[in-house]
């Protein structure tokens, strides 16, 4: 396991994180401080707390959020060609 992080090329890693304007790293950033303010407000404001198949589904549009950030370029592509 060690030695697979060790074989990594960072580099690539961080070429392809930092690419774009903004950069993805941050757009990702943004997004999920989003999600945990808003998961803030709503567990101050509410007296009653989250269900967890609630959780489980904000969680998944999350992931689900932060794959389209890291494919954007992929889909942007695929969907251009039906256009």
């Amino acid at each position: 396991m060690f030695e697979l992080i060790g074989r990594t090329r960072w580099d690539q890693a961080y070429d392809f994180l930092t690419a774009g304007e903004p950069s993805m790293m941050l757009r990702i950033l943004l997004i999920n401080t989003i999600f945990v303010v808003l998961y803030i407000i709503r567990r101050a404001r509410s007296p009653y707390p989250i269900k967890e198949h609630t959780v489980l589904q904000i969680q998944g549009l999350l992931l689900l959020a932060n794959g389209l950030i890291l494919f954007q370029r992929d889909i942007v592509q695929f969907l251009g060609r039906f256009i």
